[in-house]
Formats: structure tokens, C-alpha cells, sequence
């Protein structure tokens, strides 16, 4: 297949996949309740407990005052909270709560079975094939060379 016809091809099939994967979900993600930039903010918090407000910035790639206005209604759902630096009144640091760490994980759990579902219909080596094509896109998309 040409590039021109793979890329209409593509152009087409992304965002029919896509819905059909948010179809197959139903948490705060798919139901609109969080965005996708929260949902980075969710999981990095997951992975360090606790984060300052200018970390999470930079992290997400965002000025402090949007990492500030995507943190205040993450705390507005109860998601996270906002503590401030006992040694430092300037610093902000933000924690995952109880109940982001359970929406964070619905997420995930649900994303992982609707995939084994849909993925299962697939043979072995067709699963292998998918994913090395995946895995080398997001090698091109970051940058990355092939050994």
C-alpha cells in the first residue's frame, strides 16, 4: 500500500477505534470528568506520592498557574489535595487522595480489560505484530533511533 492511501486509511480508522474503545469504558476519563492532561497529573502523583506544584508544571508541561488552575479542580472532585511546605511557604505540594488512587486504578483496570477483550480476538502472532509496529511509532514520535 502507498503512503498516501495508508495515510487516508489511517486518517479514517483512528478516530473510529477510538470511540470504540471509549464505547467499551465507563469511568471518569470516558465520561468526561477528568481530561487527559488530569489524568497525567493523576499519574504522576501516583507514582511519587507527593509532588511540588512547580514539578508538576514541568512536568506536564504547562506554566504553574495552568498546573495550578488543572490541580484546583482535580481538588474540586476530591481527586487530590493541595498541602502547603511547613520550611517554605511559597511552595505548594499536591498529594493524590484516597479516592484519585481508586478512580486512577478503575481507569487502568477497565483500560486493561477492555483491551484483553478486544485483543483477545486477535491470534498470538497478530498481537506481536500490533504491538512492534506500536512500539517502533512511538520510537519514531520520541525521537528515538533503532539499535
Amino acid at each position: 500500500m502507498d503512503i498516501d492511501r495508508f495515510g487516508q486509511r489511517m486518517i479514517a480508522l483512528l478516530p473510529q477505534m477510538l470511540r470504540g474503545f471509549a464505547r467499551r469504558e465507563s469511568n471518569y476519563l470516558s465520561r468526561g470528568k477528568i481530561t487527559l492532561p488530569q489524568l497525567g497529573a493523576l499519574e504522576y502523583l501516583s507514582a511519587r506520592r507527593e509532588s511540588p506544584m512547580n514539578e508538576l508544571a514541568r512536568h506536564l508541561g504547562v506554566t504553574r498557574p495552568a498546573a495550578t488552575g488543572l490541580a484546583d479542580r482535580l481538588i474540586a472532585q476530591g481527586l487530590v489535595s493541595r498541602q502547603g511546605d511547613r520550611s517554605d511557604r511559597r511552595v505548594v505540594r499536591i498529594n493524590l487522595t484516597p479516592k484519585g488512587r481508586r478512580v486512577l486504578d478503575n481507569i487502568w483496570n477497565q483500560k486493561r480489560r477492555m483491551l484483553q477483550e478486544v485483543f483477545g480476538q486477535l491470534s498470538p502472532a497478530a498481537r506481536t505484530q500490533y504491538l512492534a509496529t506500536l512500539e517502533r511509532v512511538v520510537e519514531i514520535l520520541s525521537g528515538e533511533k533503532k539499535p
